[in-house]
C-alpha cells in the first residue's frame, strides 16, 4: 500500500553506511568491544545483581524523565522497595515507572527466549504497556494507532503502511553485514534509526517517546548487548535532553541528514558503555583485592587479626589519603571495633599494615598502597 504524497519528506528510509564518519565507526568498535567484554566478565552474583538493578533503575528513570516524570532515582528506588508512598495526586508518576519496569522485564524475557520480533504488533504492545492504566488526555486507546493528525505530521491512514515499511527496511540486508564482527555495530545503528523514525512517524496519540526508546532497548538486547549497557542509550538522551531534541529536529529539517543524529547517539552510548565497563572492572578489582588482603592479613593469625583485616579492607576501599583520626569512621564495623580501644591501638594496627607493605603513613595521614592485582596496568 503506497503512502500519501503528503507524507513528510524526511521519512525517506535512506541510509548509506559509507556516509558514517570514520570516528563514529571507531566509537562503535569501542562499544562493541566493551559489550563483548562485559558479556564474558565474571562477577559474584551479589555485585552483578547490584550493577544490573542500578542500571535498570537509571534507565527507567531516564526514559520516564524525558516525558516529564520528575521522580528521582532515590524516589523510584524507595517506591520499588515499598518505603515511599506518593500522594494521590502523584500516583500516575508511580504508574508510569511501574509500566516501564514491566516493559523492560517483558523485552528482556523475550530476548532471553530468542524472540527477536520488533514488528508493528510488538511496538503496539509496548505502547499499550507503557500507557497501561494511565489517563488519556485525548480519549485515545493505548496501543492503537492515532486517528488524528496536525500540520506536518504523518496522516493517520499512512501510519500502518509506514510501520510495515520501517520494519521491512530495518530487517533488510542493509543492516546485516557479511562480517560477524560488524554485526553489533550495524545493530546499534539500526536501533538508533528505528528510534528516530518512530519519533517521526508518531504512530500513537501518546507515549511515542517512551515506546521508541523501549523498541531501541529491545533491538540492543537482540544484538547481544547486556541489558545494563542497553540502558545507557536512554541515560545519554536524558542527560543531554536539549541536544537530543535539537538533533531530532535537525534531521527532519529541509535537507536534513540522519548522520549527525547517529553520531550524537553513538558517541553518548559509547561513553556510557565504557563508564559501565569501568564499574564492572572496579567491582572485579574490589573482589580480588579483598581476596588478596585475606591472604596477606590472616584474621586467625592473632587476637587482633580480624580487626586488622577490616582495617585493611576499609582503607583499600577508600584509597585516598585520610587523617588517621578519621580512619575508624570509614565503616560501621571499624567504628565499632575501635570505639572502646585506646587511640594508640589504631596507631599500632596501622604500623603493622605498614610493615606488611599495605599502607603508607605521613604527617598524620594514611593511604592504602595499590595491590598487585592489575598486572597488565604496569609498564613491564
Amino acid at each position: 500500500m503506497p503512502t500519501s504524497k503528503e507524507t513528510p519528506s524526511w521519512i525517506s528510509f535512506q541510509f548509506r553506511p559509507d556516509q558514517v564518519p570514520f570516528p563514529v565507526w571507531i566509537h562503535l568498535g569501542e562499544a562493541t568491544l566493551a559489550c563483548h567484554y562485559m558479556r564474558e566478565a565474571a562477577l559474584a552474583v551479589r555485585e552483578g545483581d547490584l550493577i544490573g538493578y542500578i542500571s535498570t533503575l537509571q534507565g527507567i528513570v531516564a526514559n520516564a524523565s524525558l516525558d516529564g516524570n520528575g521522580l528521582s532515582e532515590d524516589q523510584v528506588d524507595r517506591l520499588l522497595e515499598g518505603s515511599l508512598q506518593l500522594p494521590p495526586s502523584q500516583m500516575f508518576l508511580e504508574r508510569e515507572i511501574r509500566n516501564l519496569l514491566k516493559a523492560v522485564n517483558w523485552t528482556q524475557a523475550r530476548s532471553r527466549s530468542g524472540d527477536p520480533d520488533t514488528g508493528p504488533w510488538v511496538i503496539q504492545m509496548l505502547n499499550a504497556q507503557v500507557l497501561k492504566e494511565l489517563p488519556s488526555t485525548n480519549g485515545s486507546t493505548a496501543g492503537e494507532y492515532r486517528v488524528k493528525t496536525s500540520y506536518g505530521k504523518v496522516r493517520p491512514e499512512d501510519i500502518a503502511p509506514l510501520m510495515e515499511r520501517l520494519h521491512a527496511w530495518t530487517e533488510s540486508e542493509l543492516f546485516r553485514p557479511e562480517n560477524e564482527e560488524e554485526r553489533m555495530a550495524f545493530s546499534i545503528i539500526r536501533a538508533v534509526l528505528t528510534h528516530l523514525y518512530l519519533l517521526w512517524i508518531e504512530p500513537f496519540a501518546e507515549g511515542n517517546g517512551r515506546t521508541a526508546r523501549m523498541v531501541e532497548f529491545q533491538l540492543l538486547l537482540n544484538a547481544g548487548i547486556p541489558a545494563a549497557a542497553a540502558h545507557r542509550m536512554a541515560m545519554h538522551v536524558a542527560t543531554t535532553r536539549n541536544e537530543y531534541l535539537r538533533q531530532v529536529a535537525q534531521a527532519a529539517a529541509p535537507n536534513g541528514d540522519v548522520i549527525p543524529f547517529i553520531t550524537y547517539m553513538v558517541k553518548g552510548f559509547t561513553d556510557g558503555v565504557k563508564a559501565l565497563l569501568a564499574e564492572v572492572s572496579e567491582a572485579q578489582y574490589q573482589l580480588l583485592a579483598e581476596e588478596e588482603l585475606r591472604n596477606l592479613v590472616d584474621p586467625t593469625a592473632s587476637s587482633n587479626g580480624e580487626r586488622l583485616q577490616r582495617l585493611a579492607l576499609g582503607l583499600h576501599a577508600h584509597r585516598a589519603n585520610i587523617a588517621t583520626a578519621q580512619v575508624p569512621q570509614l565503616t560501621p564495623e571499624l567504628a565499632h571495633a575501635y570505639a572502646r580501644l585506646n587511640a594508640k591501638t589504631l596507631q599500632r594496627d596501622l604500623a603493622q599494615l605498614e610493615e606488611l607493605g599495605l599502607v603508607e603513613r605521613s604527617r598524620g595521614q594514611v593511604r592504602a598502597k595499590p595491590l598487585a592485582v592489575r598486572p597488565f596496568a604496569t609498564n613491564v
